[in-house]
Protein backbone atom coordinates (compact mmCIF):
# COMPACT_ATOMS: atom_id res chain seq x y z
CA UNK A 1 0.00 0.00 0.00
CA UNK A 2 1.16 3.32 -0.86
CA UNK A 3 1.07 6.78 1.01
CA UNK A 4 -1.46 9.13 -1.14
CA UNK A 5 0.40 12.40 -2.71
CA UNK A 6 -0.42 15.61 -3.29
CA UNK A 7 -1.86 14.29 -6.89
CA UNK A 8 -4.18 12.23 -5.35
CA UNK A 9 -6.20 14.37 -3.41
CA UNK A 10 -8.76 16.87 -4.34
CA UNK A 11 -8.00 20.96 -3.38
CA UNK A 12 -9.92 20.94 -0.82
CA UNK A 13 -8.73 17.71 1.07
CA UNK A 14 -5.37 19.77 0.56
CA UNK A 15 -6.28 23.00 2.35
CA UNK A 16 -8.05 20.82 4.79
CA UNK A 17 -4.64 19.93 5.69
CA UNK A 18 -2.87 22.69 5.08
CA UNK A 19 -4.61 25.45 6.08
CA UNK A 20 -5.58 24.65 9.91
CA UNK A 21 -1.71 25.34 10.96
CA UNK A 22 -2.14 29.01 9.83
CA UNK A 23 -5.96 29.87 9.76
CA UNK A 24 -9.26 29.03 11.73
CA UNK A 25 -11.92 27.82 9.99
CA UNK A 26 -15.16 29.69 11.42
CA UNK A 27 -19.11 28.14 11.67
CA UNK A 28 -19.49 28.76 7.70
CA UNK A 29 -16.81 26.61 6.70
CA UNK A 30 -14.48 30.03 5.67
CA UNK A 31 -10.88 30.30 7.01
CA UNK A 32 -9.68 33.42 9.17
CA UNK A 33 -6.00 34.34 9.76
CA UNK A 34 -4.91 32.78 13.11
CA UNK A 35 -1.39 34.23 12.49
CA UNK A 36 0.13 37.16 15.30
CA UNK A 37 1.44 40.11 12.50
CA UNK A 38 4.40 40.37 14.89
CA UNK A 39 5.10 41.82 18.31
CA UNK A 40 6.18 45.23 18.15
CA UNK A 41 8.51 47.36 20.35
CA UNK A 42 6.97 51.65 20.47
CA UNK A 43 9.58 53.42 22.02
CA UNK A 44 12.41 52.59 24.26
CA UNK A 45 12.97 55.15 26.82
CA UNK A 46 16.86 55.11 27.94
CA UNK A 47 18.51 57.81 28.68
CA UNK A 48 22.28 58.57 26.97
CA UNK A 49 23.45 60.36 29.91
CA UNK A 50 23.61 59.98 33.47
CA UNK A 51 25.52 60.90 36.67
CA UNK A 52 27.45 58.79 38.88
CA UNK A 53 25.20 57.89 42.49
CA UNK A 54 22.13 58.77 40.78
CA UNK A 55 19.49 56.73 39.39
CA UNK A 56 17.96 55.84 35.95
CA UNK A 57 14.31 54.57 34.80
CA UNK A 58 14.41 51.82 31.69
CA UNK A 59 11.03 51.61 29.72
CA UNK A 60 10.29 49.87 27.23
CA UNK A 61 6.82 50.07 25.64
CA UNK A 62 5.51 47.18 23.25
CA UNK A 63 2.47 45.82 21.08
CA UNK A 64 1.65 42.81 21.33
CA UNK A 65 -0.63 43.00 18.43
CA UNK A 66 -3.16 39.99 20.06
CA UNK A 67 -0.45 37.90 21.06
CA UNK A 68 0.05 37.15 24.66
CA UNK A 69 2.74 38.14 26.16
CA UNK A 70 5.78 35.48 27.49
CA UNK A 71 8.43 37.80 28.83
CA UNK A 72 10.02 41.25 29.52
CA UNK A 73 14.11 40.67 29.24
CA UNK A 74 16.52 43.54 30.00
CA UNK A 75 20.08 43.23 29.36
CA UNK A 76 23.16 45.03 29.77
CA UNK A 77 26.06 44.32 27.03
CA UNK A 78 24.56 41.09 26.05
CA UNK A 79 23.45 39.70 29.51
CA UNK A 80 20.68 39.17 30.97
CA UNK A 81 19.91 41.21 34.60
CA UNK A 82 16.17 41.68 34.53
CA UNK A 83 13.07 39.49 33.40
CA UNK A 84 9.28 39.63 34.05
CA UNK A 85 7.26 36.74 32.90
CA UNK A 86 3.75 37.11 33.96
CA UNK A 87 2.64 33.30 33.65
CA UNK A 88 5.27 31.96 36.11
CA UNK A 89 4.79 32.31 39.81
CA UNK A 90 7.52 34.88 40.48
CA UNK A 91 6.80 36.81 37.61
CA UNK A 92 9.59 39.51 38.34
CA UNK A 93 12.99 38.35 38.79
CA UNK A 94 16.64 40.42 38.56
CA UNK A 95 20.06 38.83 38.17
CA UNK A 96 23.09 40.31 39.35
CA UNK A 97 25.82 42.37 37.07
CA UNK A 98 28.57 44.95 37.90
CA UNK A 99 27.09 48.62 38.42
CA UNK A 100 22.92 47.01 37.70
CA UNK A 101 21.32 47.82 41.12
CA UNK A 102 17.49 46.94 40.21
CA UNK A 103 14.68 48.47 42.32
CA UNK A 104 12.00 45.56 42.17
CA UNK A 105 9.59 48.29 43.86
CA UNK A 106 9.68 50.50 41.37
CA UNK A 107 9.79 48.30 38.31
CA UNK A 108 7.29 46.62 36.03
CA UNK A 109 6.49 45.11 33.11
CA UNK A 110 7.41 47.98 31.00
CA UNK A 111 9.42 50.17 33.14
CA UNK A 112 13.17 49.19 34.81
CA UNK A 113 14.21 51.54 37.67
CA UNK A 114 18.29 51.17 38.35
CA UNK A 115 19.60 53.03 41.15
CA UNK A 116 23.31 53.69 42.82
CA UNK A 117 25.19 54.11 39.58
CA UNK A 118 28.56 53.97 39.26
CA UNK A 119 31.27 53.87 36.03
CA UNK A 120 30.42 50.56 35.50
CA UNK A 121 27.25 50.88 35.30
CA UNK A 122 27.78 52.47 31.83
CA UNK A 123 27.12 50.31 28.61
CA UNK A 124 24.45 49.29 25.81
CA UNK A 125 21.11 48.37 27.08
CA UNK A 126 18.72 46.07 25.56
CA UNK A 127 14.83 45.23 26.13
CA UNK A 128 13.67 41.94 24.70
CA UNK A 129 9.52 41.36 24.68
CA UNK A 130 8.36 38.20 23.44
CA UNK A 131 5.18 36.70 22.48
CA UNK A 132 3.79 32.80 23.99
CA UNK A 133 4.02 29.46 22.34
CA UNK A 134 3.96 28.30 19.64
CA UNK A 135 5.50 31.37 17.51
CA UNK A 136 7.48 32.90 20.59
CA UNK A 137 7.48 36.05 17.85
CA UNK A 138 10.09 38.68 19.08
CA UNK A 139 10.85 42.48 19.20
CA UNK A 140 14.30 43.75 20.53
CA UNK A 141 15.85 47.41 20.64
CA UNK A 142 18.83 48.82 22.43
CA UNK A 143 20.46 51.86 23.61
CA UNK A 144 23.51 53.19 25.11
CA UNK A 145 24.30 54.77 28.70
CA UNK A 146 27.06 56.57 29.43
CA UNK A 147 27.77 57.76 33.26
CA UNK A 148 29.59 60.91 34.28
CA UNK A 149 31.39 62.22 36.88
CA UNK A 150 29.78 64.96 37.70
CA UNK A 151 31.51 67.49 40.33
CA UNK A 152 29.47 68.50 43.92
CA UNK A 153 30.22 71.89 43.43
CA UNK A 154 31.41 75.34 41.87
CA UNK A 155 34.40 75.49 40.37
CA UNK A 156 36.98 77.27 42.77
CA UNK A 157 38.70 80.73 42.12
CA UNK A 158 42.15 81.67 42.91
CA UNK A 159 44.44 84.36 43.11
CA UNK A 160 41.69 87.45 43.60
CA UNK A 161 42.23 90.61 45.49
CA UNK A 162 39.25 92.29 47.80
CA UNK A 163 40.09 95.49 45.39
CA UNK A 164 42.25 96.39 42.49
CA UNK A 165 44.12 99.69 41.19
CA UNK A 166 44.03 101.03 37.67
CA UNK A 167 46.47 99.75 35.42
CA UNK A 168 46.84 96.51 37.95
CA UNK A 169 47.09 92.80 36.61
CA UNK A 170 44.52 90.15 37.46
CA UNK A 171 45.25 87.09 37.49
CA UNK A 172 43.01 84.55 38.95
CA UNK A 173 42.47 80.45 38.06
CA UNK A 174 39.70 79.13 37.83
CA UNK A 175 39.78 74.72 38.70
CA UNK A 176 37.21 72.57 38.61
CA UNK A 177 36.65 69.48 40.89
CA UNK A 178 37.59 65.91 39.32
CA UNK A 179 35.16 64.96 36.30
CA UNK A 180 34.56 62.65 33.94
CA UNK A 181 34.33 64.14 31.21
CA UNK A 182 36.53 67.36 31.51
CA UNK A 183 34.83 70.16 32.14
CA UNK A 184 33.98 72.80 29.38
CA UNK A 185 35.10 76.47 30.85
CA UNK A 186 34.33 80.11 30.69
CA UNK A 187 35.22 83.47 31.95
CA UNK A 188 33.22 86.49 31.77
CA UNK A 189 33.60 89.98 33.23
CA UNK A 190 30.38 91.70 33.97
CA UNK A 191 28.42 88.86 32.48
CA UNK A 192 30.07 89.27 29.26
CA UNK A 193 32.48 86.56 27.66
CA UNK A 194 36.05 87.18 28.04
CA UNK A 195 38.32 87.67 24.92
CA UNK A 196 40.42 84.89 23.76
CA UNK A 197 44.18 86.96 24.10
CA UNK A 198 43.22 87.25 27.95
CA UNK A 199 42.61 83.34 29.19
CA UNK A 200 45.23 80.69 29.40
CA UNK A 201 44.69 77.15 28.79
CA UNK A 202 42.82 75.03 29.47
CA UNK A 203 45.27 72.89 31.39
CA UNK A 204 44.18 69.19 32.42
CA UNK A 205 45.24 67.02 35.31
CA UNK A 206 44.50 63.58 36.38
CA UNK A 207 42.99 63.17 39.91
CA UNK A 208 44.97 61.31 42.00
CA UNK A 209 42.08 59.99 43.59
CA UNK A 210 40.34 58.88 40.18
CA UNK A 211 42.90 58.29 37.27
CA UNK A 212 39.44 58.14 35.10
CA UNK A 213 38.72 61.88 36.23
CA UNK A 214 40.49 65.06 35.54
CA UNK A 215 40.26 68.30 36.87
CA UNK A 216 40.45 71.30 34.93
CA UNK A 217 41.76 75.24 34.88
CA UNK A 218 41.47 78.11 32.49
CA UNK A 219 43.48 80.80 33.99
CA UNK A 220 41.95 84.85 33.30
CA UNK A 221 44.74 87.59 33.18
CA UNK A 222 43.97 90.93 32.03
CA UNK A 223 45.17 94.82 33.25
CA UNK A 224 42.48 96.69 34.69
CA UNK A 225 41.11 99.80 32.98
CA UNK A 226 38.23 101.80 33.94
CA UNK A 227 36.22 99.94 31.39
CA UNK A 228 36.10 96.75 33.66
CA UNK A 229 33.85 98.72 36.21
CA UNK A 230 30.29 98.81 36.27
CA UNK A 231 28.97 101.25 39.42
CA UNK A 232 32.90 100.57 41.16
CA UNK A 233 32.41 97.10 40.66
CA UNK A 234 34.13 94.51 38.40
CA UNK A 235 32.02 91.01 38.86
CA UNK A 236 34.37 88.06 37.41
CA UNK A 237 32.37 84.88 36.95
CA UNK A 238 34.00 81.34 35.79
CA UNK A 239 31.18 78.75 34.39
CA UNK A 240 31.35 75.02 34.24
CA UNK A 241 29.77 72.70 32.03
CA UNK A 242 29.56 69.22 31.39
CA UNK A 243 26.40 68.91 29.20
CA UNK A 244 23.89 67.48 29.38
CA UNK A 245 24.12 67.09 33.08
CA UNK A 246 25.99 70.12 35.23
CA UNK A 247 26.29 73.73 34.86
CA UNK A 248 27.47 75.57 37.77
CA UNK A 249 29.38 78.91 38.36
CA UNK A 250 31.61 80.88 41.00
CA UNK A 251 31.20 84.59 41.19
CA UNK A 252 33.86 87.03 42.64
CA UNK A 253 32.37 90.73 43.26
CA UNK A 254 36.14 93.37 43.40
CA UNK A 255 36.07 97.37 43.93
CA UNK A 256 37.96 99.80 42.98
CA UNK A 257 40.88 100.70 45.18
CA UNK A 258 41.59 104.40 45.03
CA UNK A 259 44.70 106.26 45.79
CA UNK A 260 45.49 107.98 49.90
CA UNK A 261 45.19 111.14 48.27
CA UNK A 262 41.91 110.58 47.14
CA UNK A 263 40.28 109.39 50.22
CA UNK A 264 38.50 111.24 52.64
CA UNK A 265 40.19 113.65 54.84
CA UNK A 266 39.96 114.34 58.33
CA UNK A 267 36.90 116.19 59.63
CA UNK A 268 39.51 118.44 61.70
CA UNK A 269 41.49 120.65 59.21
CA UNK A 270 42.88 124.44 59.30
CA UNK A 271 42.06 126.76 56.74
CA UNK A 272 45.47 126.74 55.48
CA UNK A 273 44.25 122.89 54.22
CA UNK A 274 40.97 123.82 53.03
CA UNK A 275 41.77 124.53 49.63
CA UNK A 276 43.99 121.56 49.45
CA UNK A 277 40.79 119.66 50.52
CA UNK A 278 38.31 121.27 48.15
CA UNK A 279 40.93 120.50 45.20
CA UNK A 280 41.03 116.75 46.12
CA UNK A 281 37.51 116.58 45.77
CA UNK A 282 37.52 118.09 42.53
CA UNK A 283 39.74 115.79 41.33
CA UNK A 284 37.77 112.55 42.83
CA UNK A 285 34.46 114.02 41.06
CA UNK A 286 36.17 113.85 38.39
CA UNK A 287 38.04 110.68 38.20
CA UNK A 288 35.05 108.87 39.48
CA UNK A 289 33.21 110.53 36.56
CA UNK A 290 35.46 109.10 33.94
CA UNK A 291 35.57 105.49 36.08
CA UNK A 292 31.88 105.25 35.98
CA UNK A 293 31.56 105.94 32.70
CA UNK A 294 29.68 102.53 31.38
CA UNK A 295 31.27 101.94 27.91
Amino acid sequence: MRWPNATDLNLETRLDIILPSYFNRDTNGFYTNNIVRSVRLVELRVPTHEREGGSALLGCQYDLEGDTLYAVKWYKDGKEFFKYAPRIQTPMKHFKLPGVHVNESRSSTTVVALENLTRESAGLYACEVSGEAPSFMTARSEKYITVHLIPDTGPKLTGLKDKYFLDDLVVSNCTTAPSTPEAHLKWLINDRPVLKRFLRGPWYRVSADRPDAIETTLQLRFTVTPSDFVDGAMKLTCQSTIAPLYQQETTSTHYIDLPLSLETPSPVSSPSTDHAIKTNWSILTVLLSVLFLRI
